[in-house]
């Protein structure tokens, strides 16, 4: 009888310290993302874009930001683009003494490169980025956030389907001042896989799964997985 007493008080240790390891293990988070979008083609080779996008987060559960974009993109030869965009940005802060709304402004400078091999379409994207938050008070310290990506998409074009499968990675690598010398450090990477279908004269849908992972350990969600939607229409 002993014996079958110690055994459960063992399993039980067991289950609590799995169950504590878990809880410390599982450090990942589900959200959803959402776009609406409409480009403009005023002269050939020249888009104007303006997006809405929400992005919820905590299981889908707590709105993690919203803001407005505005793009610009010139063909400067054959599927070679250059291009930039300004994001103005409403960020949920719900974590610590301070919570809110933060207003943050995002510019980005991106040239991208696209070429056929067979019914493969391959495509490369390097980009700049800059953030800031805004209306911060003149004593805080309010450095730009600045990274730098670069992101390799694959499309397959499958006879008679209009549902065409993508897959992208992208790295994220962040500028820092260290005593007086720029640093580049690897501090996230995206995976994602979607496709879209295009409604003649409607526009065009999109659906996708995303997987981010944060390697800067201090991050309360390192992992995180989204489900996305997308819409755009061009006018022209």
């Amino acid at each position: 009888m002993n014996i079958k007493i110690k055994k459960l008080k063992v399993f039980f240790c067991f289950l609590l310290i799995t169950n504590t390891l878990i809880s410390q293990v599982d450090t990942s988070d589900f959200g959803i993302w959402s776009s609406v979008g409409v480009d403009y083609s005023p002269v050939k080779k020249l888009k104007i874009s303006v997006e809405q996008s929400l992005r919820l987060k905590e299981d889908a559960a707590v709105t993690d930001e919203y803001f407005t974009e505005l793009g610009l993109q010139y063909e400067i030869i054959k599927d070679f683009k250059i291009g930039g965009g300004a994001r103005f940005i409403k960020e949920n802060d719900n974590v610590g003494k301070k919570q809110g709304y933060e207003s943050h402004f995002r510019f980005n400078i991106d040239a991208s490169l696209k070429y056929d091999i067979d019914r493969f379409t391959l495509s490369h994207r390097f980009s700049y980025q800059n953030k800031k938050e805004l209306n911060l008070p003149v004593t805080e310290l309010n450095l730009a956030k600045e990274t730098l990506r670069f992101k390799t998409d694959l499309e397959y074009n499958i006879r008679k389907w209009p549902l065409d499968p993508g897959f992208s990675v992208e790295l994220f690598s962040g500028l820092e001042n260290v005593q007086q010398v720029r640093e580049l450090n690897l501090d996230k990477i995206r995976l994602t896989f979607g496709t879209d279908y295009k409604f003649k004269g409607f526009g065009k849908f999109g659906v996708y799964y995303r997987y981010e992972e944060n390697l800067i350990k201090y991050f309360k969600n390192e992992n995180l997985h989204i489900l996305g939607f997308s819409y755009s229409y061009s006018i022209n």
